[in-house]
């Protein structure tokens, strides 16, 4: 695999794997010393193609050589240098989906530094939260960018935070102690990428930590590299002459993974920083045959979005479609095919997540597609567990990996004990991933969330995709997410929020449907119109915030919802219903 991606090591490594230690810290490509930025900027600099296209929510247009990021990166590199940043120190992202939060990516890591990407909808308390868990030192920010026709001062928020030095691009007076971007490029002496180990440190993905303190998850050059450009290639068809649109944040590991997957392999990634509904909902449409973006990756909740809105225009010049972030129904997946996709556009479902930097699960282009389905990610020795550790066919089950892959996270950030707990306690051997999943006899999977979201109502077990798939039958429902809440007599009861039509017939429509498709047990005892639901930007449902301001109980860090308001909207109604 190594040769074929033409990754290049400095020096060869003299063993694939050592699990010496025990399973769950295995160490890949042991002896060998490489760069992801090496393989992904400095390798390409002499060729002619576009390593990044740009373009931001005012329609502005910028895009950048493999030769001149390489100038760029190198010159930052420099800098940081000068400033006596060191490997391994912790260097801090957080900013918007644009060049410059590429060039500070690798930059940090051309050195042998570790890039701590941080989601640019973050408030004060979540980004000092990582700030303190990680040590970072520096952390760059910007200015400012546009967002739903609004400017958003992301350094005005970063000035809140304590106890790290800023580093500002684009146009700002800068305050004591702050440093310009665009004069450390300017004054940094071009460094070449240094030989970092295999098992070096290069980037920390925070889990978006919707319950108890974010995890710091640890991934290093060699497993990083070998597998993320792996995956972009064999799951997305990526190659030299694509361009590669993910709609995503340098937060969320799709951002990390499209970015290096892409360059990895020669071809574009577009970068967009702007809502993908603003100032109308076909942006979408006008980014993709503007900038040649040949592939594009979506999740669910924008494609029922458009569904719901009627739209029956197709995608033109696109060939492949990405998915990821959370299980799809089977009408919204026939739409993308049928209508965006004209019947002929291949869907690559992935699923994975932060703590491997990659999918664990994949349908690729070059396998016979099942609505909905994934199937079992290249090298990727999952399977289906029950509660008693064993293998289960057509059966929702827990999502496993029984052996240790190369891009797994190299532990949580100064809490060995809370790796072993999270990921390798439940079943001996084996990394539990934490998704509900069924796999079928020909070998496909199907997603139905997160295992420690599941529903018991009368003493049967349910996952709230199951439930929100029959809730998506009725017309009139646009989005749903679903919840399970105590109750005396069945132990817990389901609750429906959907977005839609507002009224009590379709209510009362949605309620028969779930009785009708998965049977009077599993009726839901609550069904509630909002007018969003809460999202992370990058459309991702957050169910357990919605559970726990149901039941008035602090939902915590909710500064990754693109719209807060919604949180208010559910503590009110839960509370008209505790009231009635």
């Amino acid at each position: 695999m190594v040769k074929e991606l033409n990754i290049t090591f400095f020096r060869h490594y003299d063993r694939i794997f050592d699990d010496t230690s025990g399973k769950e810290w295995t160490k890949w490509f042991t002896g060998g010393t490489v760069n992801i930025v090496y393989n992904a900027v400095e390798k390409w600099k002499d060729s002619e193609g576009y390593a990044i296209k740009f373009e931001n929510e005012k329609g502005e247009r910028r895009y950048l050589t493999y030769n001149e990021l390489d100038e760029l990166t190198g010159k930052l590199a420099g800098g940081l240098l000068d400033l006596g940043v060191k490997k391994g120190d912790r260097i801090g992202i957080y900013m918007p989906l644009n060049p410059e939060c590429v060039i500070a990516f690798y930059a940090a890591m051309r050195i042998g530094a570790v890039s701590v990407p941080i989601f640019s909808g973050y408030g004060r308390d979540a980004l000092q939260t990582r700030i303190d868990d990680a040590g970072i030192t520096f952390l760059f920010t910007s200015a400012g960018y546009s967002r739903k026709g609004k400017e958003v001062n992301m350094a005005e928020t970063a000035r809140t935070v304590q106890n790290v030095h800023l580093i500002i691009s684009g146009e700002t007076e800068l305050l004591h102690g702050e440093l310009s971007f665009s004069d450390l490029v300017k004054n940094g002496k071009y460094t070449e990428s240094v030989q970092t180990g295999s098992e070096d440190p290069a980037i920390m993905l925070y889990t978006s930590g919707t319950t108890g303190k974010p995890k710091g998850t640890v991934h290093v050059h060699g497993g990083t590299i070998v597998n993320v450009t792996k995956e972009v290639k064999y799951y997305m068809d990526a190659r030299p002459g694509d361009t590669l649109f993910w709609i995503t944040d340098l937060g969320w590991m799709m951002g990390p993974w499209a970015i290096i997957g892409a360059n990895c392999l020669g071809a574009s990634v577009f970068l967009y920083d702007g809502s993908i509904d603003y100032p109308g909902t076909d942006r979408l449409w006008s980014l993709v045959e503007g900038n040649g973006i040949t592939l594009v990756g979506v999740s669910p909740t924008l494609i029922r979005n458009y569904k719901f809105k009627g739209i029956s225009k197709a995608m033109k010049g696109v060939r492949l479609f990405g998915s990821t972030g959370e299980p799809w129904d089977e009408e919204s997946w026939m739409y993308l095919f049928n209508v965006l996709g004209s019947g002929k556009v291949p869907i690559a479902n992935v699923s994975g997540g932060t703590d491997i930097i990659g999918c664990f699960l994949a349908s690729t282009p070059a396998i016979p597609l099942k609505p909905r389905c994934l199937y079992r990610g290249l090298g990727m020795n999952v399977s289906v567990f029950d509660d008693s550790g064993g293998e289960v066919h057509n059966r929702i089950g827990y999502l496993v990996a029984r052996e240790h892959t190369p891009s797994m996270t190299r532990g949580i950030w100064k809490q060995p004990e809370r790796y072993r707990e999270s990921y390798w306690s439940k079943f001996d051997g084996t990394w539990n991933q934490g998704d509900w999943a069924e796999m079928d006899d020909d070998g496909y999977f199907y997603l139905y969330g997160r295992s420690d979201e599941v529903i018991k109502t009368s003493g049967k077990r349910i996952g709230p995709n199951e439930v929100e798939d029959s809730v998506l039958k009725i017309p009139d429902a646009s989005e749903a997410a679903v919840i399970g809440i105590p109750d005396e007599v069945k132990g817990e009861a389901i609750v429906v929020f959907y977005t839609g039509k507002g009224d009590e017939e379709t209510a009362a429509l949605i309620k028969k449907q779930v009785e009708k498709s998965l049977g009077k047990s599993f009726s839901p005892k609550y069904v509630i119109n909002l007018h969003t639901l809460p999202k992370t930007k990058n459309g991702k449902i957050l169910r357990r915030v919605l559970r726990t301001t149901f039941l008035g109980n602090d939902p915590g860090d909710i500064s990754n919802i693109e719209d807060q308001s919604v949180i208010d909207e559910v503590r009110e109604m839960a509370g008209k219903i505790r009231g009635a």
